[in-house]
């Protein structure tokens, strides 16, 4: 069984089952494997299984970038995993997660990511819980209302420009916000799949909400608040205010949050319904290259020690000072962790200490441990819904 490169004559079959497999429309799913109409995929990077001349299962990387200490680098994105129904259990996805690895180390991108159907499934093979969000279930009566409102107005294309800037300034603060090129972007605007509002007030544009219209088969139908940018607390209270305006009648409410920029404290009411949702899963393809991307100047020198039983290559130590990483121990602190909670650390989505207080992470003294935390600060990880893969 080995994984084969994706031809231009599976594009019928690959959609078909897809859609078997995941939901959706076959046509969807033929605009899907097509670049022309998908800018975020690579067709070199869509592995098939196929056997006795059958498809059986497939798996796709998206070339993206990711947001890593304020700059974008490069992470695999990996999507679109479906395998026949008739065929599941016998160890098709496995070998497409093992070449999707191969393939991203073979061209040096040191990170992956990946929307899991089940955590435990990708954690066979590296992958690891690193962000999530709170979702929101409103109605437009929770929401406050301000006469800012009074600046907002419909999307038109030539505000894309400034919606780009607003959105990379505030992507950068977030490690593992997707950075969103103007091709996804006009395919998100051009083609309906968002609606778009501005807050454009004396200083220009400093504000945008992305939100969906979603019909029901009753009342109420649902405004889905995909994303809000704002500058300034003027832009936000005024795009909130737009959302509050909607028809409590006929719609309800729906918006995912940062976990560290809740909505709920800065409601009249408090009592709304909201739940932490874990999301997407962090994999540190080449933990070297992974290391040497972040930018983080300080002097302690100390010792990672890795283990990680899918990629052997990974496996050792690190001795990370300064801004370099080399291989080896060269410095007496140390700390000794798997990859998958590596990725968590990497993130900032689980502080060193809280790890080791589970068993996670073994320290060589509290000075390593206090090294640990420094070298890999809390951060607010973030995939925003509408890079969502």
């Amino acid at each position: 069984m080995n994984p084969r490169g994706y031809r231009e004559v599976d594009r019928g079959t690959m959609a078909r089952l897809a859609a078997g497999a995941l939901g959706g429309s076959v046509k969807d799913w033929e605009g899907y494997y097509d670049p022309e109409k998908n800018p975020r995929l690579n067709p070199e990077q869509v592995y098939v299984v196929e056997e006795d001349g059958e498809i059986r299962a497939s798996a796709a990387v998206l070339p993206l970038e990711v947001f890593v200490d304020g700059r974008p680098v490069q992470m695999g994105g990996v999507a679109a995993v479906a395998t026949h129904a008739a065929y599941r259990r016998r160890g098709y996805a496995g070998e497409l997660m093992r070449a999707a690895l191969l393939g991203m180390r073979e061209r040096s991108v040191h990170l992956s990511m990946l929307h899991p159907f089940a955590h435990a499934f990708y954690r066979r093979y590296g992958w690891e819980l690193a962000t999530e969000a709170i979702s929101y279930e409103l109605k437009p009566r929770d929401l406050p209302t301000d006469n800012e409102q009074k600046y907002v107005r419909a999307y038109r294309d030539g505000d894309l420009h400034r919606m780009m800037v607003l959105l990379e300034g505030e992507a950068s603060r977030h490690p593992l916000s997707v950075h969103r090129g103007e091709g996804r972007w006009r395919q998100l605007l051009d083609r309906g799949e968002q609606e778009a509002a501005v807050y454009e007030a004396e200083a220009g544009i400093e504000g945008y909400l992305l939100y969906e219209l979603r019909e029901g088969d009753g009342s109420p139908h649902t405004l889905v608040l995909s994303e809000l940018i704002a500058a300034m607390p003027a832009a936000r209270r005024a795009l909130i205010s737009f959302a509050a305006a909607f028809d409590p009648l006929m719609f309800a409410v729906k918006y995912s949050a940062l976990r560290g920029e809740p909505l709920h404290p800065y409601l009249e009411n408090s009592y709304v319904n909201a739940r932490l949702t874990p999301e997407f899963m962090l994999r540190l393809v080449d933990v070297e290259g992974a290391l040497k991307l972040l930018r983080r100047d300080l002097n302690a020198p100390f010792v990672l020690e890795v283990t990680d039983d899918v990629i052997p290559e990974n496996a050792g130590e690190y001795t990370i000072g300064g801004d370099d990483v080399v291989r080896g121990a060269e410095a007496s602190e140390r700390a000794t962790l798997d990859v998958r909670q590596l990725a968590q650390l990497y993130a900032g989505y689980l502080p060193a200490g809280q790890l080791a207080r589970h068993g996670l992470l073994e320290a060589s003294s509290p000075a390593a441990l206090e090294i640990l935390e420094a070298r890999f600060p809390p951060g607010d990880p973030y995939v925003s819904p509408p890079d969502h893969f």
